[in-house]
Order: structure tokens, then C-alpha cells, then sequence
């Protein structure tokens, strides 16, 4: 029953008081003797509501670790124990980096140059027939067909239908007008702000005429790249532990899975790696009013869960975890690695992005926090196909194009851009699944293990929980393990 007034009296009598928020909650809320009990014990001068909630929480004892046992299958001969563990760290990955940001405007200038430095690289790497020139050189150039390699910093339509764009490289800046009969304008409706790219054209009257663009993505003749060793790597990422819409069962029937439990015990055998791409637990005060949508009100509690899920997965397994914007780390990219503290099991803790080589296949492990950013600000892209906006990023070599729609510390060295043609690149966020093989790269957008929430539904947002894939990295083959019967389906892709 409801707290009555001479309960809340025995508080007072205490010399205990309670905020409005915490009275109203007594007056309304099925509290037990044993939580005022607890109340009155802690001594506290000021309840709050959320002690209370907490206090509750605690009384009907919430688990810490999935609710069904994981099962474990006596046949279960896995191939990948008889593995030794072949991964490292690449250079490049922000989770051996000391911060060197002081905040500045001389950081944020030495971040942009280093960006336009690293892409400029990439964009005089690629094949063209026109000499390659500066800003300020383009006056002397006057109808000579070359290549302006510029950021773009302002685009805009003129009267006559063609796009003007205001560009600046490091020698200075000039105007570019793509007309809309060329090539270069049907792809132009992809450029946004702060992106970097090739312009071919002629000089002529203080402008440049552009007619076609290069971007500085993935090289045309890239394979998907395989490895020697029969082993497969399974994806996660958007577990929210904690959360009261964290899928337990789900989850545990996974590590069962994992275990040799259902079907497909030859693929589950081969797993020798799971790689988890952030948002671990929901943690604590993300967004206003999460407590109301809790469990687990404890953070380290909420990594416990963590930690006592890890020790059910297989110990030859090797599990690797990077952090994402509901993580105790800084939410600006690039984040940090998870703290020791927090996370105590026996995990290689990468930051976000991550640069790893597994079996000779480079991973990019980014949580994908800026997906949110390129879906508003590119016509076509949508929540309900992650890939084509991870695809958006993989052209531009950089995982922030925009700058300012995404938290970013502006490092010297800029830790979003993407120097290398990563194999494969593994990214969540939007708890949707999504999988595309682009130019040798495998975009693989693992999904969620949390079911729908309040704002997912007011937004119209449909995820996929409970999907993980699986990629054969002898054959290159990808298949998604599904909480729903435990069913198992192999892909196939248009390259």
C-alpha cells in the first residue's frame, strides 16, 4: 500500500526531511516497510526521490547478470580454442593517446590542417591526367584544365540552376561554380560542409568551372581480403546494460549460442573474436529523465552486469570493447577507453575509433555517434539502412565530416580520419542492422540488444534488437545470428 502521513512522520521524527518530489512519490508510490526501514537507517538529513527509487530497487533485487542460465553443450568441440589469439593495436588508435587539447583556437586550426593534410594525401594518390595546383595559383593556370584539391565551406544554388561553392585550401580560397550540365552536378548534391575533395576544371573570370568531382574514398579494383585461419568474428554493440529494456534473455541465449548451444554449431565453434562497439550499459544522466527508465541505478552495477556476462563467453574467445556515447567516458570523439575500474573482466579495451589488425584483416571499431549528423544533413539517408550512411563516411575518409553537429576535441592530430582502407568497418549507435560490401570494405552495423524505446517510437525509429553477425573471415561470408529462434541466415551482397 501507498505510504501513509505517519510514516512519513516517523521520518520527521528523525529529523529527516524530504524534498517536494520525494513527498509526492511517498504519498503515491508502493513502498515497503523494509525501504522506510532502510530510510530512516541511512540517517540521511535530505531524501530525494531518487534514494528512494534506488532504496526500491535494491529491496526487489534487481539482477546484475542475465536472468537464464547459460547453457553449455557437453558435444561442443570448438575449432577456435585450438587457436592461439592473432590481434594488436594499430598505430593511429586513439586508446594509446595522451590528450594534447588545451581548447585554444590554435588547437582547432592544427586539427583542420592536419585533416586537410592526411585527405589531400589521400585525393593526390588518385589517378588523374590535370596537374594538380593551389588556390593561388589558379590565376595563372587561366584555361588550363586542372585539379583544385579544397575544403568546401559554403554551397549554394545561383539563378541559372548551377551550384556555387566557396572552397579554401591552405593557400587561400576561391569561388567554384559546378554547372548543372555536367557530371560533376549530379554527384555535388552529396557535398556537404567541411568535406574534401578533387575539383576538375578550367580557370576563367575569377571563378573556377568544375565540371567533375573526385572523393577521396576506397580505391576502385579493392577485394574483400580473407584470411588463412578458419575462424569467424561476431559483432555487437547497444547492449544498455542496466537499462529496464535491456534484452536479458536475448542476450544470455547468445552466450549459450556462443557455448554450442541451438543450431549452427560448426559457425559458433569457429568464433575466436567478439568485438562490442560501444554503448556497454545505458549509464546514468545521458539524457533528461532516464532514471524513470533504469533498472540499474548504479553505474558500477551496471558494468558488473558486464563483467558477470564476459565470464559466461567462452575464455578462449577473445573479447574486445570500445566505448560509446552512453559509456562512463567523455562523450566527444575520440573517446577514451573504458576505465579499469569499471570494466574488471578480462577484455582488451580499445578507445572509439579503434584501429585493429585481427587475422591480418584491418578493423576501423567507431560506435557511430556522427551517424546522426550525416542522416539529417544528407538528403536519402535514413536510420533504417545505417549502411548507406556509413557508406557516407567511408567516402569522405573521415568518421566527423561536419564539423560542429557532433561532439569533437580538436586533437592536433586528427584521430577521425581515416589514412588506411580499412577491411572491415564495425559500427552501431542507431540499433539498427545494416551490412554492405563496398569496394573491399565490409560495413557492418550490428544493432542492438535493447528493445524499442518511448523516443524511438515517437520518432517512427524501428530496431533491429537481438541481430548479431557473424563474419567467416576464411571465405568472407557474413551471416546474422537471431535471438529470435536462434535462427541463423547467411547474406549476400552487391559489390
Amino acid at each position: 500500500m501507498a505510504c501513509m502521513k505517519a510514516d512519513i512522520e516517523s521520518l520527521y521524527a528523525k529529523n529527516m526531511r524530504l524534498t517536494p518530489e520525494a513527498y509526492d512519490f511517498l504519498e503515491e508510490a508502493q513502498v515497503s516497510e523494509a525501504v522506510l526501514e532502510k530510510l530512516i537507517a541511512s540517517g540521511e538529513p535530505v531524501v530525494s526521490k531518487d534514494a528512494i527509487e534506488t532504496l526500491i530497487a535494491q529491496e526487489e533485487k534487481i539482477p546484475v547478470e542475465p536472468a537464464a542460465a547459460v547453457a553449455r553443450s557437453p558435444s561442443f568441440k570448438p575449432i577456435a580454442k585450438e587457436y592461439s589469439a592473432e590481434f594488436r593495436i594499430l598505430d593511429g588508435s586513439d586508446s594509446e593517446v595522451k590528450p594534447k587539447c588545451s581548447g585554444k583556437i590554435e588547437d582547432f586550426v592544427g586539427h583542420f590542417r592536419n585533416r586537410f593534410e592526411r585527405i589531400s594525401r589521400v585525393l593526390k594518390g588518385r589517378m588523374t591526367e590535370n596537374a594538380i595546383v593551389a588556390t593561388g595559383k589558379l590565376k595563372s593556370t587561366a584555361g588550363e584544365r586542372v585539379r583544385l584539391i579544397a575544403m568546401v565551406t559554403e554551397k549554394r544554388p545561383t539563378k541559372k540552376g548551377n551550384l556555387l561553392l566557396d572552397v579554401e585550401d591552405e593557400e587561400g580560397g576561391a569561388k567554384v561554380v559546378i554547372p548543372r550540365e555536367t557530371e560533376g552536378y549530379k554527384s555535388a548534391s552529396r557535398l556537404m560542409l567541411d568535406d574534401i575533395v578533387a575539383l576538375d576544371g578550367k580557370n576563367a573570370d575569377e571563378l573556377f568551372i568544375a565540371d567533375a568531382i573526385t572523393w577521396p574514398e576506397m580505391p576502385v579494383m579493392r577485394r574483400q581480403k580473407t584470411t588463412d585461419r578458419d575462424i569467424a568474428i561476431a559483432y555487437i554493440s547497444d547492449l544498455h546494460m542496466g537499462s529496464k529494456k535491456f534484452l536479458e534473455e536475448e542476450f544470455s541465449a547468445f552466450i549459450s549460442w556462443l557455448n554450442g548451444a541451438g543450431t549452427r554449431q560448426d559457425l559458433a565453434g569457429r568464433v575466436k573474436y567478439l568485438i562490442v562497439g560501444g554503448d556497454v550499459v545505458d549509464g546514468i544522466g545521458i539524457y533528461p529523465e532516464q532514471e524513470k527508465e533504469l533498472a540499474v541505478k548504479d553505474i558500477y552495477k551496471q558494468y558488473e552486469m558486464f563483467d558477470n556476462a564476459v565470464a559466461d563467453i567462452p575464455d578462449y574467445i577473445e573479447v574486445i570493447v570500445a566505448p560509446g556515447n552512453h559509456d562512463a567516458v567523455r562523450r566527444a570523439d575520440p573517446q577514451p577507453p573504458l576505465p579499469a575500474d569499471l570494466v574488471k573482466s578480462d577484455v582488451t579495451r580499445v578507445g572509439s575509433p579503434a584501429h585493429l589488425d585481427i587475422e591480418g584483416l584491418r578493423h576501423l571499431v567507431y560506435h557511430g555517434t556522427s551517424l546522426d549528423s550525416i542522416i539529417a544533413g544528407m538528403s536519402g539517408l535514413s536510420y533504417s539502412r545505417p549502411e548507406e550512411a556509413m557508406l557516407e563516411l567511408v567516402r569522405r575518409r573521415h568518421l566527423s565530416p561536419i564539423y560542429g553537429d557532433s561532439l569533437i576535441v580538436p586533437e592536433e592530430r586528427d584521430y577521425m580520419v581515416m589514412d588506411n582502407e580499412p577491411d572491415v568497418v564495425h559500427m552501431g549507435h542507431v540499433h539498427k542492422n545494416g551490412y554492405m560490401l563496398y569496394r573491399g570494405s565490409l560495413l557492418i552495423n550490428s544493432g542492438t540488444f535493447q528493445e524499442r524505446t518511448e523516443y524511438q517510437v515517437r520518432i517512427g525509429h524501428v530496431p533491429t534488437p537481438g541481430m548479431v553477425p557473424v563474419l567467416e573471415a576464411k571465405t568472407g561470408k557474413l551471416s546474422v545470428w537471431n535471438a529470435k529462434g536462434g535462427e541463423i541466415s547467411q547474406l549476400t551482397f552487391a559489390v
